[in-house]
């Protein structure tokens, strides 16, 4: 009883202005506390949106976009050796192109290693790039000397460089980007809760002691408002309200550029890539009968990547079964049967255009497929040349034609979902723009409309 006395004394020998101060002292530290945990949080929300825009993903997609330029040199070397010596302009042609394209996109992943690890694929291909050409090179010279044994040594050499160094290498280059883009996101993902509870708290630290210090002041100096506090207090749950909307908006973006568009992304480059490599493995089949076999096994298990269906079942049926599926309100794919990149894109259905877009590119590839076994047929039945021009063919209903009717519709399906990429990424930059400053000015806002409250009422006690 006299302890408690004794503390009933000393509370009651603080004074209004020394509570006053104290308040207008723990509002100050709150909000440099709230000032604090929204530009970490932000700062954090920022950094996850440059990995996953600028840094991974580039690199990803410059790493797919090498593989896919490498193997169609191949295809188009291998192609240009199964006619005449200069006979097949449009492989040399397409050549030209293709490695135009693989060391513009060399320079442009060297030009952009962000992670440590990038930086030995990246001079494991440049080292094997040169040794590749060298081995074309006297692949085409023997070639044109009517060498068939030189050519087809030479050429094994370039298959030997490509497939055992180059491809992965870019395959490594994807996956430490790769690795690096999930990572950061998941890290995100799993710090959202926590940035938005310490924003959440010191927020709410804030609001108390505004409030608190208001309650205070009507009850001890019997004035209802004091117009200072309000507006700061309305000012901080403006300030709070703002700022979650900003956490959840750049978090939906994020999730919209990784999980919808980027992953959607890389499942068709790698089908692309995949694809690159069957056609190259189709017309190595018929230049190297002594390896034919290997190749023809080379070719299906590219396919299969791409999109392997189950037994008895072909891509016109299961098309038809998709297409039921969807007419039927049924969403859910998984369960059609068929595995690989497409498969899995057509999981991941999300924007305008690229459920049809997918369901072309699959028909695309069944045609591909249909026209690669009449392939096999006609070379297995003796009709040798006839296989050539069929493989070679650009018109409809021919190996290459029916290639380009692939690349196209997966074009179609990738700058759809880069579209919606670029767009989620910049919308979740220009939300966390200039939050740092605007978060300064309010809370600093907040802590003068506290002191000026507070000093109206100190100034009476000093009076």
């Amino acid at each position: 009883m006299i302890i408690q006395n004794i503390s009933r004394q000393k509370i009651m020998k603080i004074t209004t202005p020394k509570i006053l101060k104290t308040s207008l002292y723990l509002t100050w530290a709150a909000s440099v506390l709230t000032l604090t945990t929204t530009i970490a949080g932000i700062q954090g929300q920022r950094q996850a949106i440059k990995t996953v825009g600028e840094d991974a993903t580039p690199s990803i997609v410059t790493a797919q976009r090498l593989k896919d330029a490498m193997a169609g040199m191949d295809a188009n070397v291998v192609n240009e050796l199964l006619l005449p010596s200069g006979q097949n302009q449009d492989a040399i042609k397409g050549y030209q192109e293709r490695y135009k394209a693989a060391t513009e996109r060399l320079v442009k992943a060297a030009k952009n290693i962000t992670f440590e690890k990038e930086e030995k694929s990246i001079l494991t291909m440049q080292r094997g790039f040169g040794e590749y050409l060298t081995k074309v090179q006297q692949a085409r010279d023997a070639h044109a000397r009517g060498d068939i044994n030189n050519t087809l040594i030479a050429y094994r050499g370039s298959i030997e460089i490509i497939d055992k160094q180059l491809l992965p290498a870019a395959d490594e280059l994807d996956k430490v980007n790769l690795e690096a883009l999930d990572n950061s996101y998941n890290n995100q993902k799993s710090s959202i809760s926590k940035s938005l509870a310490q924003i959440v708290l010191s927020g709410v630290i804030l609001l108390t002691i505004l409030i608190g210090t208001q309650i205070f002041l009507s009850y001890r100096t019997k004035r209802n408002l004091n117009l200072f506090l309000l507006a700061a207090t309305i000012l901080t749950l403006a300030f709070l309200n703002y700022t979650i909307g900003v956490f959840f908006s750049t978090s939906q973006n994020l999730r919209t550029a990784k999980e919808d568009a980027f992953n959607s992304m890389h499942d068709l480059r790698q089908a692309r890539a995949s694809i690159y490599i069957a056609n190259a493995a189709e017309s190595r089949y018929l230049l190297d009968k002594a390896l034919a076999s290997k190749y023809e096994q080379v070719f299906y298990e590219n396919i299969n990547k791409v999109a392997k269906l189950p037994n008895n079942k072909t891509f016109d049926n299961l098309i038809t079964e998709i297409k039921e599926n969807i007419n039927n309100g049924n969403k859910d794919k998984k369960n059609i049967g068929f595995t690989g990149f497409l498969a899995d894109e057509l999981n991941n259905i999300t924007f305008k255009g690229e459920e049809e877009a997918t369901l072309k590119n699959l028909s695309a590839l069944g045609k591909y497929v249909t026209i690669d076994q009449q392939i096999r047929q006609l070379e297995k039945s003796g009709k040798y040349q006839e296989a050539i021009s069929l493989c070679l063919g650009n018109q409809p209903n021919q190996s290459n034609w029916a290639f380009d009717q692939f690349r196209k519709t997966n074009d179609e399906i990738f700058k759809i979902n880069q579209n919606e990429f670029d767009k989620a990424i910049k919308q979740a930059f220009k939300a966390t723009e200039g939050i740092e400053i605007s978060a300064s000015l309010v809370l600093s806002a907040v802590s003068l409309m506290t002191l000026f409250g507070l000093m109206i009422r100190l100034k009476e006690y000093s009076a």
